[in-house]
This record gives structure tokens, sequence and C-alpha cells, in this order.
């Protein structure tokens, strides 16, 4: 491998993995910051207001269910994305000219 790209295996998996892992912790940072929110909007003693806390929790639902499930699908399209092209570029490096 590497004849023709000169990237090593390794550099290929470390590219994947490290995306992945970035993708998973944005998620849990979101998700995260979602429930801070919902909390302190719900808890009569921090932040709760009748009408007010209401829409914020509904539109936190909103944030949890599609946006999240949105960011969900493009990372892993991205993911995708840098696995074909990381079996490109393998079958690139094993071809012989």
């Amino acid at each position: 491998m590497a004849d023709k790209v000169n990237l090593r295996q390794s550099e290929y998996e470390t590219i994947g993995t490290e995306l992945s892992n970035m993708h998973t912790t944005q998620l849990e940072n979101i998700n995260g910051i979602i429930e801070e929110i919902r909390t302190m909007v719900t808890d009569e003693q921090v932040f709760a207001v009748n009408d007010i806390s209401s829409k914020i929790t509904d539109m936190l639902d909103v944030v949890s269910t599609d946006v999240v499930a949105l960011l969900e699908q493009i990372f892993e399209g991205s993911e995708n994305g840098v696995a074909n092209m990381i079996i490109s570029m393998s079958l690139t490096d094993s071809v012989s000219v």
C-alpha cells in the first residue's frame, strides 16, 4: 500500500475513527445542552415561567427530534463518504499500472 496515494492503512483508519469520535462528541454536547436548558426551564426554583417554559420545552423537543436526527444523518453520510474515499484510495494504491 501507499505506492500512489502515499498513505498507510493506519492513517486511513485514523481519519475514519477521529471523524466518528468527533461526531459522537458533538452529539453528546448538543444533547447535554438540551437537557440543561430543559432542566433550567422546568425547575421552578431556577427559571420556570408558565407560558415561556412550555414554549421553550416544545422548541427543545423539536431540536431533540428533528435537528439532532438530521445531524446524525449528515454525520453518518460524511463518515460513509470518508469510508468510501478510504476504500477508493486503498484500491488505487493496490492496482499496478
